[in-house]
């Protein structure tokens, strides 16, 4: 591996050398209508026959500009700033005898609501369709306000999440999440706690990539999910302060309940010179209530029914969390742009759920009661450092970028389970005590460098990425005994684990006539060792795999685009799957890792026909080895149950989706996304087949309404069919939203409403039904919600620059503290 490295270290280091010779230069200048210079102005440069885009530049404070190095040819030039109209130049050709261009200087006029005094803002779309992701802008959702990070994934296009927050993106399970581009290293349970009390108000985009190129890391089977946090980036001092309020309405049989939240967040930006400071803080109380239903059915070795268990576990809850990201940016010349981020959470919560479980025989009587009640006292906290350097070599996108990483998460749970014994005249019969102390440490350091060269038509991309994780759990389980609490030693543990993951990627895509080409390799080795302590026992994992992805797009005409694209990718087990440890439901349900579980490797291929950039239909296939999935087990001669994970089967999914902006009236522009898909799992676990399919759709319809005098509302509704979600056959979901907002304060303040799931239609049900295994359960969570906020932006209104776009080195790894291109 050593001489791998080194050659691929030697590799990268000669390109940076390399220098593509294109005869062309390119140069004008923008004004305002006055002949002022405009700084910060975006230029684009076009290619005349198609409109592809082929480089953009940034005026300087002289509103000057420059394209190095551009490739014969017949271009053109579109001009664009905010607060002006946007300009097209006319079309030009660079050949041998005519290599340098001296453009028109442009004079752009203000847009006709620039008005003195007015808040002028463009407003995206809230979702839009590339050929390459799909991207949600959750600032232009008036339901996104009161909504948290979770809500929002919920009702994007081809995401549903199910009740334990796994997240599955067209019907497949297996999504890498990331922050900023920054993997989160957290297990399912983990993850979907942080998105549920992270505020969609400290949101910018949401990106949703299916088929990632090779430059990102191949983890994810199904795709990757970026959910890019706010950072401003005008001049001057500017910023926002969002204060607003929910109460969620549950209404189990017995009565009605009101759940107050808040949601609060301030942003800021000040940039001045060559300094960017910027920042955002939020913080957060939740109250609420879940019911969850329980249903099992006992069998022999003859599978003849011995029993049921019924189970009804009522969870309250509250928390509060605080989250907080501060970065620097400091364009030291005109080459070289320093950062450094460093951001956090910290999370408190107080879970108290109490379980009424009854155990009756196989005609239904009554055999014995158990009610169980659960103190837990949870701590959860992040704290990240990012140090960043971007250096350009020149005009014509050259660059090199180097991230630094260091991420530590903290977890304490302590939890007091008590349980009482009834008998089936309801006496009761004895109590148990369980006292668990539960803390986890997860420790993350990564490197990354990437490089890019533009070649003729089109771009070489190469980079490397280290990283090393350490994740040291300990569980102490203690019972009381005559009064007497004593180490539990057959459920107490400590397992430690650390992996070390080595990467180098090549990406080449060039551009001729109608077609496309992009071609990857992506080379990861790890390193894994873990130590389970109190037994002894250990395992050591070496291995070393090729990930080729490959694009290949070809343009009919004008309006219509053929794309097919090909990537292998991998899912290594999430660090908490791996901890052997055991989590309580109650008495009778519990969690527990797996340290034997396997990576998954997956094979995706993608064929997709764009029309007019807008209608995108998609037919996917992908196949599974080793499937990682949750599976219920009987502890042997008991009526416990317990939720583990393991390589089960292999998987095949296949669908088609279709994406439509649908423009209904000049007021009225209506978003659909539609998915069908077979789900199919087949192979032998333990001593039972597994061969389970089934046929199912999604779809989100998203309406979005432009009144006058500042108003604007959305509709928005999704669908998910009866679908296999792992090895359980889930029941249909389905909610709906919407909510209104007003510009006030002349574009200065926002007030927004909206109600969420108004009717409480969301439920989530399910059944698992293999070998010995026969149980279902319904799920009613605390989602129906009102909402109501205000958000005042302040400061002054600077030229808007380009944003600078950064992933940092640690996205693969922080995203498995559990689970662009």
């Amino acid at each position: 591996m050593r001489n791998l490295f080194t050659l691929l270290t030697g590799l990268l280091l000669s390109i940076l050398t390399y220098s593509q010779t294109n005869p062309g230069k390119i140069s004008g200048a923008i004004t305002d209508e006055s002949q002022k210079p405009l700084p910060a102005a975006t230029v684009s440069l076009l290619r005349a026959k198609d409109s592809s885009l082929v480089k953009i530049a940034v005026t300087d404070k002289e509103g000057r500009y420059e394209f190095d190095r551009i490739g014969e040819g017949k271009y053109l030039l579109s001009v664009s700033s905010v607060g002006y109209q946007k300009r097209f130049g006319q079309s030009f050709e660079i050949t041998p005898g005519n290599s340098t261009v001296s453009a028109e200087t442009f004079r752009l006029a203000a847009e006709a609501k620039s008005l003195e005094g007015v808040t002028v803002a463009a407003k995206r779309p809230f979702i839009e369709t590339r050929i390459d992701k799909t991207v949600v802008n959750v600032e232009s959702s008036p339901t996104s306000a009161g909504a948290t990070a979770l809500d929002i994934l919920e009702k994007s296009p081809g995401i549903t999440v199910d009740n334990d927050g796994n997240i599955s993106l067209r019907g497949k399970q297996g999504v890498i999440v990331m922050m900023d581009g920054k993997l989160t290293f957290l297990s399912a349970s983990d993850l979907a706690n942080l998105l549920r009390n992270m505020p969609a108000s400290a949101l910018d985009q949401i990106e949703i990539m299916t088929n990632p190129s090779a430059k990102y890391d191949a983890s994810g089977n199904s795709g990757v999910i970026n959910i890019k946090t706010k950072k401003g980036k005008n001049n001057g001092f500017n910023g926002s302060i969002m204060i607003g309020a929910t109460t969620s309405i549950f209404k189990p049989a017995e009565a009605l309940y009101f759940n107050p939240k808040t949601q609060n967040s301030i942003n800021f930006n000040w940039r001045k010179n060559k300094i960017n400071f910027f920042g955002n803080y939020n913080p957060n109380a939740f109250r609420g209530m879940n019911r969850l239903s329980l249903d099992s059915r006992f069998l022999d070795d003859n599978y003849n029914t011995t029993g049921y268990n019924f189970t009804e576990t009522r969870f309250r809850f509250g928390n509060n969390n605080h989250t907080l990201k501060l970065g620097l940016d400091w364009y030291a010349d005109k080459k070289n742009v320093f950062g450094i981020v460093v951001s956090g959470f910290t999370f408190s919560g107080h879970p108290t759920p109490l379980s009424i479980a009854d155990l009756v025989d196989e005609n239904k009587q009554l055999e014995a009661r158990l009610i169980s009640s659960t103190d837990n006292d949870i701590k959860f906290q992040n704290a990240t450092l990012n140090l960043n350097w971007k250096h350009t070599f020149d005009t014509t996108g050259r660059e090199l970028t180097a991230d630094f990483d260091y991420v530590v998460y903290s977890n304490v749970s302590d939890m007091i389970l008590t349980t009482d014994f009834y008998n089936e005249t309801f006496q009761k019969t004895g109590t148990s005590h369980l006292k668990g102390h539960l803390p986890a440490n997860i420790d993350i350091y990564t490197f990354k460098s990437d490089y890019v060269q533009p070649i003729k038509a089109g771009r070489f991309e190469a980079g490397v990425k280290f990283s090393y994780v350490k994740n040291d759990n300990l569980v102490e389980y203690e019972r009381l005994i005559n009064n007497q609490w004593q180490t539990d030693q057959v459920r107490s543990n400590h397992f430690i684990y650390d992996e070390n993951i080595n990467a180098a990627y090549v990406n080449v895509n060039r551009e001729i006539k109608k077609w496309t080409f992009q071609a990857g390799l992506r080379l990861e080795n790890t390193i894994a060792h873990g130590n389970q302590v109190v037994t002894g026992q250990k395992f050591k994992r070496d291995t070393t795999n090729l990930f080729p992805t490959a694009f290949i797009s070809y343009k009919l005409d004008k309006k219509n685009t053929l794309t097919v694209a090909y990537g292998r990718r991998i899912q290594r087990p999430n660090y908490q799957d791996l901890n052997p440890f055991t989590y309580f439901l109650d008495t009778l349900s519990y969690r527990q890792g797996n340290i034997y579980l396997r990576p998954q490797y997956t094979h995706n291929i993608d064929l997709t026909h764009s029309f007019n950039g807008k209608l995108i239909t998609t037919f996917n296939f992908n196949t599974t080895d080793d499937i990682i999935s949750q599976i219920v087990k009987p502890e042997p001669n008991s009526k416990i149950r317990f939720l583990t994970v393991d390589n089960v089967a292999e998987f095949t999914n296949i669908g088609v989706s279709v994406t439509a902006p649908i423009p209904v009236a000049k007021w009225w522009n209506a978003n659909l996304f539609a998915n069908v898909f077979n789900n199919r799992y087949k192979g032998v676990y333990d001593t039972f087949n597994i061969n389970l399919s089934y046929t199912s759709f999604t779809a989100n319809l998203t309406n979005n309404f432009t009144f006058k005098k500042g108003w604007s509302g959305e509709l928005s509704g999704m669908y998910r069919h009866k679908a296999l979600g792992g090895l359980t056959r889930m029941e249909p979901i389905y909610q709906m939203s919407f909510g209104v907002q007003k510009q006030v304060m002349k574009g200065k303040g926002t007030v927004r409403f909206n109600v969420r799931d108004p009717f409480a239609w969301q439920k989530f049900q399910g059944r698992n039904t293999y070998g010995m295994i026969d149980g279902g359960f319904a799920a009613r969570p605390d989602i129906r919600q009102v909402t109501g906020t205000f958000t005042w932006r302040f400061g002054k209104n600077g030229q808007q620059n380009q944003p600078r776009r950064r992933n940092s080195s640690s996205q693969d790894e922080q995203n498995r503290v559990g689970q662009s291109q």
